[in-house]
This record gives C-alpha cells, sequence and structure tokens, in this order.
C-alpha cells in the first residue's frame, strides 16, 4: 500500500495501482499481478478468472514478488493499459518524440518509420513521465470541460431563444392574419409553414452543434476519468495525458471557433402595403431566420437604384443622411429641403417633411429623429406622420450627428466635434489630441457602436477617429480602406464604413478594425454621402449627392 500520490475509492482504500477491467466498469479494486499476454492489470477476483477460462489459464503473470522495491513500497512494473483506437488489441505503448504522440508499434510501422526518436513507453517511462505535466493536464482537462459545459449551456439558452422567437413569430402572423382575416385565410397556412421550416432548419443546426459539445464532453470525461484511474501508474498517466492534451488541442484548434454564435431567431415581418395588393402575394410577410456569430462577414448583392425624387420637389434630390427607424428608411434630401420616409421592402414612399436650412445627418432620439441642419438641430416627429417639433440653435455649422445618454454629438463636416446636453448647452468641443494634433480634416456622419461605449466619427482624409462616450479620444484607424464619409452599425456591433473617395463600402469590428470590403468600387460605383443598413430585413442603402437614385443592396 502507498502512501504517496494515489486514488480514492468508495471504501477509502488507496493502491498504487488498480486492476484495468474493473475500471473500465467504474470499479476500484487493488492489482496484484500485471497479466504480461493481456497487458492489463489484474486484481484477484481477475486473476482467478484467469485461471478458469482455457484461453487465458496459461498466460503469464508479474507480481509485487517480482520487483524490486521502489522507495519504500513493492510496485508493480509500470505498463500502458490504453488501447490504440486506430488498430483493436493493440496498446500504445509507444511514444514519438518526433511528433510528441503515443501510438502502438503498428502505427509505428504505419506512420512513424522515418521518425528517428521512436521509444517504448515503458522502458523511458523514467525520462519520460513528469508528475507535474499530468497534474496540470488533469487540470487542463477541468477547464476544458469547464468550458464545454459553458457552451452547452449557452447552446441550450440559444435553443429556448429560438422556441420563445418561434412563438412570437406566430403571434405576429396571427395578429397580422386578424387585420386581414377575409383576405389572409388562404395565406395563413402558407406563412406558418415557412416560420416552421426555418425554425426546424435552426433546431436541427443547433441541435447538431449541441451533439458535437456532447461528444467533445464525453471524449473529456472518459480522459479525466482515464487520468484518475491511472493513479500511480505513471505510464497509463503519461499516455492519457498525452492523448488528453491531444483532445484540448484539437478542440482549441477549430472544432469549436467555429460555434460561438451570437443570435438565433425566427422572427416575422407583416408586409404594410399587403392591403394593397394582398391578392399577389404568396406569404403573409417575410420569414427571417438568423443564427449570427460575432465575425460573421457580409455578402452583399447589389438590388435596384430607387428613385426618390417626389412630385412636390423642385430641385434635383441631394441626399446627405440616412436613418433606418422600425421598417422605414428616412433620407435627408439638402436641395428639397425635406426629411422623405420610404418603406424598406416596397421602397415606396410613405411620408416627408419640410426642413429648413439645408438637412444632412439624422439620427433617432426616442419617438422623434434629430436632423442636423446648417445651425441648428430640427427635431422631428416620427409617430403617425413627420411633423417639425422643436429645434436647437447653434454657432457652428451642424453635420453629422448621433444620440447617446441624454447627449447630442454633432460634427461639423470639417474640423471639430461637439457635445451638447438636450437643452441646447454645449458640454465639450474635441479639436485636437493630447498632443495638439488636429483629429479632423473633415468631420462628418458619426454614430454610437452597439453598446453605446465607442463613438465613431468618419473622416475621409483621417481616418475613422474613435472616442468614448463622454468625447475623450482613445485612436484613429488610419488603414486607407477605413477613410470614411459616412458610417453607420448594425445591431452586432459592426461598423459599416463607406469611403467617399475610393467608392467602396467596408465591414469593420466592434473596435473599428477593417475586416474586409464588402462592396468594391464596380458594385458601389457612387461617391457615398450616407449608408445605412437594416439586418434584419437584410437591406443596405447608400446614397450620393446630385442624384434621384439611392442604391439598394441585399445583405446576407
Amino acid at each position: 500500500m502507498a502512501t504517496g500520490e494515489s486514488i480514492l475509492n468508495t471504501s477509502e482504500e488507496v493502491y498504487d495501482y488498480i486492476c484495468t477491467s474493473c475500471a473500465e466498469d467504474d470499479l476500484i479494486k487493488e492489482a496484484l499481478n500485471y497479466c504480461v499476454d493481456c497487458q492489463r492489470y489484474c486484481c484477484l477476483d481477475c486473476i482467478n478468472i484467469h485461471k478458469k477460462v482455457s484461453v487465458t489459464k496459461g498466460h503469464s503473470f508479474f507480481d509485487n514478488s517480482a520487483v524490486k522495491p521502489q522507495g519504500h513500497s513493492m510496485c508493480l512494473p509500470a505498463f500502458p493499459t490504453k488501447q490504440c483506437s486506430k488498430h483493436a488489441g493493440k496498446i500504445m505503448d509507444m511514444f514519438c518524440k518526433n511528433h510528441n504522440v503515443v501510438c502502438c508499434y503498428i502505427c509505428v510501422t504505419e506512420d512513424h518509420r522515418s521518425c528517428e526518436d521512436t521509444v517504448s513507453v515503458s522502458d523511458t517511462i523514467g525520462q519520460l513521465y513528469s508528475k507535474t505535466y499530468a497534474s496540470k493536464t488533469t487540470s487542463d482537462v477541468d477547464r476544458m470541460l469547464d468550458n464545454m459545459n459553458g457552451k452547452q449551456d449557452d447552446n441550450d439558452t440559444l435553443l429556448q431563444q429560438l422556441r420563445n422567437s418561434k412563438q412570437t413569430a406566430i403571434k405576429a402572423a396571427n395578429d397580422h392574419r386578424m387585420y386581414l382575416e377575409q383576405l389572409l385565410r388562404k395565406l395563413e397556412e402558407i406563412t406558418l409553414n415557412e416560420i416552421e421550416n426555418e425554425y426546424k432548419i435552426l433546431e436541427t443546426q443547433l441541435l447538431k452543434e449541441r451533439k458535437k459539445y456532447e461528444d467533445f464532453i464525453h471524449d473529456l470525461k472518459n480522459l479525466k476519468r482515464l487520468l484518475v484511474q491511472a493513479f500511480g501508474n505513471k505510464a497509463q498517466k503519461f499516455v492519457c495525458s498525452k492523448l488528453a492534451q491531444q483532445c484540448i488541442k484539437t478542440i482549441k484548434a477549430g472544432e469549436i471557433a467555429s460555434l460561438n454564435f451570437y443570435h438565433v431567431e425566427v422572427q416575422f415581418q407583416p408586409s404594410e402595403v399587403l392591403k394593397a395588393n394582398i391578392e399577389s402575394k404568396t406569404s403573409l410577410g417575410q420569414t427571417c431566420a438568423m443564427l449570427l456569430r460575432n465575425d460573421d462577414l457580409y455578402k452583399v448583392t447589389r438590388i435596384c437604384d430607387m428613385n426618390i425624387k417626389l412630385q412636390d420637389d423642385s430641385s434635383k434630390c441631394c441626399i446627405l443622411g440616412s436613418c433606418i427607424i422600425d421598417n422605414t428608411v428616412l433620407f435627408t434630401d439638402f436641395l428639397n429641403n425635406q426629411l422623405k420616409c420610404f418603406d424598406i421592402l416596397s421602397l415606396s414612399p410613405i411620408d416627408y417633411c419640410k426642413v429648413p436650412n439645408g438637412p444632412r445627418g439624422v439620427c433617432r432620439v426616442g419617438e422623434e429623429v434629430a436632423v442636423a441642419c446648417k445651425n441648428v438641430v430640427q427635431f422631428i416627429s416620427i409617430h403617425d406622420k413627420l411633423s417639425l417639433s422643436h429645434s436647437i440653435k447653434m454657432n457652428h455649422e451642424s453635420y453629422g450627428i448621433a444620440f447617446n445618454d441624454d447627449k447630442l454629438y454633432i460634427t461639423d463636416g470639417s474640423r471639430a466635434l461637439y457635445m451638447y446636453d438636450m437643452s441646447g448647452n454645449l458640454l465639450k468641443t474635441v479639436t485636437s489630441d493630447n498632443d495638439g494634433q488636429a483629429l479632423f480634416e473633415n468631420s462628418y456622419h458619426i454614430t454610437f457602436s452597439d453598446k453605446k461605449d465607442i463613438l465613431f466619427v468618419g473622416d475621409d482624409d483621417k481616418g475613422l477617429v474613435c472616442f468614448n462616450a463622454q468625447c475623450d479620444y482613445m485612436k484613429t484607424i488610419t488603414d486607407p480602406d477605413v477613410r470614411p464619409y459616412s458610417v453607420c452599425i448594425d445591431d452586432v456591433g459592426n461598423v459599416i464604413a463607406a469611403n467617399y473617395k475610393l467608392q467602396t463600402i467596408v465591414q469593420c469590428g466592434r473596435d473599428g478594425q477593417k475586416q474586409d470590403v464588402i462592396v468594391n468600387k464596380i458594385d458601389c460605383n457612387v461617391c457615398q454621402r450616407s449608408v445605412c443598413i437594416n439586418r434584419r430585413l437584410k437591406r443596405m442603402f447608400v446614397s450620393r449627392s446630385n442624384s434621384n437614385d439611392v442604391r439598394v443592396f441585399r445583405m446576407y
């Protein structure tokens, strides 16, 4: 009996070696012999079985009397007992130093014939085994098990989120059907089937991902059990440690990285124009299924150029700003002094409002929008119809505008950024960094991150200039592809930057760093004055000055 490194069974007895066969049945019994032919450690019961079965009664054994003392106790020889998963019945008793893997002797002949440093685990265990390394491996397995359990919990949360969103989508579909009861009865079944199909697709994918987590957890638990069972058996513990590290390395290398989904839901979006053309429709609205990762790159295709010139327009359109409110998109027409509202999917005009002093940037402020004009911020109600509300005067030009935490952030289209409270009191003016260097050359459109912790200012000369919510300067993204005239944010944190000079659109991460160009010059073919997106409805709108058309893209 050993008093050092050992494991504990239900009777609180400790052993240097445990019976291999019993351990496979999760029973802890002391090994008294090692069967050379079976290459397994045996307890007294298993030894007796060996002697009674004709096939095994002639097997050779090592016991404590056959070996010399090691330290203060009598020990059996240290042999691996883990069988090779590739070659049935073969023990993983070889170690290739060149590839840092354990394997059986057939693996050596097949895969490591040319390797110079292939040794027997049993013969060299004194040099190979490290108690510290084995202990670290056990800790690594514990940490990875915690990680996998967390991933499984996250997956369960997504599944519940998906099921909840399914019910929400069905309710939205039913509510819309009640409004158009007589005309929608034939279409209801089609729409519900669409929701169900999209739901099943995502549910199947999530359940498939969950199965992967279960497999990883199963493998890790087995390896941990083997590590525990190998207590005192340095050779077995070394082999299991190597296998555990290989499993952890495999998980870290890629199997898990692709599974970090951000959001999942099934949505139903009713069509507001369905009342007028219901007979030509084949569905109640649009069913959207989303399974998003933080680092997904948008795929963008051009749909059309929408004409936004209205009958009352006296001049050619000049769209300098835009934003999306629910299922509508708003455009500021600088030359016609108007704020125009269009339906996102049908692209049909809904309403417009006269805005004096040349409207530029626009952002949402509760149940209103704030429009940056020449030297005033004009507030416009968006409830039912567009209508002018109050305004705030200022003593400088205003161009880009953003709202956060009861404060307005305004650029002047030149070299300054301003922060105001909602009463029109100037709180801060920013023109330079801590070293006195000018931050802007052309401070145009601005937007807040989805977490409201970073303010992005587009400058097509300096780059993408970043501030915190207190207007403290953080950094400037100077990548040549990220020199935006206009910027906008999606609801998962991606920054969309429209490069006026290069006529490209770039997707950036939450930190503003470039991910890739998603619209090139050939597809864009416009000098962008504003860009806005609706990820849920998979639409992006890009406007330009002195044009009656706004380019519409579909986003995947």
